[in-house]
Formats: C-alpha cells, structure tokens, sequence
C-alpha cells in the first residue's frame, strides 16, 4: 500500500507539471491524490464494492481540492484534475476495448460495465462534496450580507 501511495503521489505530480500548477498547490494536491488512493484501497480491502470504494475516495479528492482552491484562492480545477488522475479507470476503458477487438464480448461487457459503475462513482462523489462546499459557501456569503445590514 505504501509503494502504491507513493506512485500515486508521483502520478499527480506529473500531471501538475503537464497542467502547469506549481508550488504548494502541486505538493498538496499531490498529497491529497496519494490519500485518495489509500482511501480508495482500503475500503476495498475492509470489504465495500467498487463503486463505494471509488465513491469515498472521489469525495475525498473533491473535499482536498475545494480546500485547496479556497485556501491558495485559486480555480478548484487547477487542484482537482491532477488530484483526480490515480483514480482515472484508464485500465478499464483500455481492457474493455482490448476485449472488443478480439471477440470476447463477454468480458468486455463486464469490463466496461464495471469502468461505468467506476466513472459514476467519481463522479458522484465529485458532485456530492462540490454541491456541500456551494451550499455552505452561499450561507457564508448571506450571514456575512445579513451582519452587514
């Protein structure tokens, strides 16, 4: 699992380099994709399905980059899509296509049923913590409207 945490640190790191991010919002998104990570195989392991799994570690990754974004007060994407990559199920989509190509249909329907159930589980996750993080922002933003009257 540690040598899995670290690649998946190294991972993000070069995608913060092709996406040009720099300085602590790298170190830190990396940090947060590496623990993603570890989120996303553990719960694995304790026993949670796949989408569950990539669910929790889609929230987690989403969670780190609105900090992120809020904190460096940069755009949350800069943060997010280098934050994203160790979860990205490339294997999937390239097994599943690989399938295809050699007759095995079978397989490849379970692969690319299995790489849908991951990509809506990220995107789930991303869409629960995003939606959280407005709603507590636009009731910040009312309280501090209200204080001022």
């Amino acid at each position: 699992m540690i040598i899995q945490f670290i690649f998946s640190i190294l991972s993000v790191i070069g995608f913060t380099i092709i996406f040009n991010v720099r300085g602590k919002i790298a170190f830190w998104s990396a940090i947060g994709g590496g623990i993603g990570w570890v989120i996303y195989l553990f719960t694995k392991e304790i026993g949670f399905s796949l989408g569950v799994s990539f669910f929790l570690a889609g929230a987690w990754i989403t969670f780190v980059s609105q900090l992120i974004a809020i904190y460096f007060k940069t755009p949350v994407t800069s943060a997010l899509i280098p934050t994203l990559t160790p979860l990205v199920p490339g294997g999937g989509a390239y097994y599943t296509m690989f399938y295809l190509l050699n007759e095995k249909y079978d397989l490849a329907l379970q692969k690319g049923t299995e790489t849908i159930v991951v990509c809506g589980a990220i995107i789930l996750g991303f869409l629960t913590v995003s939606e959280i993080f407005r709603l507590y922002l636009l009731r910040k933003k009312r309280i501090e409207r209200i204080k001022k009257q």
